[in-house]
């Protein structure tokens, strides 16, 4: 076949045609360098880590939290952490909710309030001294 310029095209055959047809795609469709489609794992991870961290103090720094219900949940949770911790009244009735909740597994109500006043579980919505 020849085109208006006198060059002859050769024609492709149809795996050639759809092999460029997914290169180009591919090409037009690729993540723009830096942008989060780009990133590997271990960069996700890290941005994740870093999004959660950016959010968590916002939120320690907030005079005050909104009264949701996944922050009032973390609020009697941070409460019933506190209690436990410092075995002030009322931890024999979190450690019974615990017993309770966790009753296919014994070790675990011991092992949180070991945890607990270790201060290996930390509150999420209280500032605490030794986090600021």
């Amino acid at each position: 076949m020849e085109t208006p310029i006198g060059h002859v095209q050769k024609q492709k055959s149809p795996d050639e045609a759809l092999t460029q047809l997914y290169e180009l795609l591919a090409a037009k469709n690729a993540p723009k360098p830096g942008s989060f489609t780009s990133l590997n794992e271990d960069q996700k991870r890290e941005y994740f880590r870093l999004a959660r961290r950016r959010s968590r103090a916002r939120v320690r720094a907030a005079p005050s939290v909104a009264a949701t219900a996944a922050n009032i949940n973390q609020a009697l949770a941070d409460a019933a952490l506190m209690i436990l911790a410092t075995d002030a009244p009322s931890a024999d009735q979190v450690r019974k909710v615990l017993a309770t909740i966790f009753e296919q597994r014994p070790g675990v109500p011991i092992s949180i309030e070991t945890k607990a006043k270790g201060g290996k579980l930390k509150t999420k919505l209280i500032a605490r001294a030794n986090d600021v």
